[in-house]
């Protein structure tokens, strides 16, 4: 078996190993992410509802038009975020799903992740956002120590097409100590590496101009070296008036696989919660 097949065959066992342990005939509501590994993930739950391991009335929310088309040819219902009730209207955090499955782009030590290369990081955080548990799947070049070392693409932003010009320039003119709201430029830390970001619009493949989301705007991939402190790049990008949502996925993830080049698995939880636990 070549290496890239192997790759491809950790990544169908990483997907297959989290929808078995996170999805079972208790879960009444899953979110079903964007990007290669998912396709794997949606394999698993047309088998597992072939053995009617599946709740019988399970609604899957998509991230992406990808994803819908996933849910729709595996024979299950899709749902949209709106039209979900919450799971637990008495708790103190809003939640109306039960788990998400979704890929990512790189993924640090934190399980901080880097999302959107497919475009579809909005819908995604809005997911995931809604979601008692987030749980992502990927192949062992994606797991890193920290964001930006082995993703050199930049951070996807989705912006507004009216102003992306004027936008990118401001994102450019971010240091790495930029003042966060709350912290003084003098004590704020070295959030990135770079002097300054370099954004660049994302153009389409095979059609003339920029890519444009399923939300109909645009997405400027943000270059800015190594990512040190990822919460307050998120919430730096966020200030930029015209954005509408960062890549950055900060202290989501409670859980992430991983295929590796051998073909193994290997399951990761955020590093401070395992040294908590020792």
């Amino acid at each position: 078996m070549s290496s890239l097949n192997l790759v491809e065959q950790s990544k169908r066992s990483a997907a297959f190993a989290a929808v078995d342990k996170h999805v079972g005939p208790t879960v009444r509501v899953l979110g079903v992410g964007s990007g290669s590994t998912v396709v794997y993930a949606a394999e698993r739950l047309l088998e597992l509802k072939r053995l009617n391991k599946l709740h019988p009335e399970l609604l899957c929310v998509p991230t992406s038009f990808q994803s819908k088309q996933l849910i729709v040819d595996a024979g299950l219902r899709a749902s949209d975020l709106d039209d979900l009730p919450e799971l637990d209207p008495g708790s103190g955090s809003f939640a109306s799903i039960d788990v998400t499955i979704d890929g990512a782009d790189e993924v640090d030590a934190e399980l901080n992740a880097i999302k959107g290369g497919g475009g579809a990081h909005l819908r995604e955080k809005l997911v995931a956002a809604a979601s008692r548990k987030l749980v992502l799947i990927a192949d062992y070049r994606k797991d890193s120590e920290v964001l930006g070392d082995k993703w050199d693409k930049g951070v996807p932003v989705e912006v507004s097409p009216l102003a992306w010009s004027t936008i990118k320039r401001q994102l450019e003119r971010m240091v790495p100590k930029s003042r966060v709201q709350g912290v003084s430029t003098a004590d704020a830390a070295v959030a990135f590496e770079f002097n300054h970001p370099i954004a660049v619009l994302r153009q389409a493949v095979r059609k003339a101009g920029p890519v444009v989301t399923d939300n109909g705007n645009f997405i400027l991939d943000v270059s800015m070296g190594k990512i040190y402190d990822p919460l307050a790049v998120e919430q730096l990008l966020k200030m930029v008036p015209g954005v509408i949502e960062v890549g950055i996925f900060s202290s989501m993830a409670a859980e992430a696989w991983f295929g590796n080049e051998d073909g193994s698995i290997a399951c990761r939880y955020p590093r401070s919660q395992i040294k908590k636990q020792d």
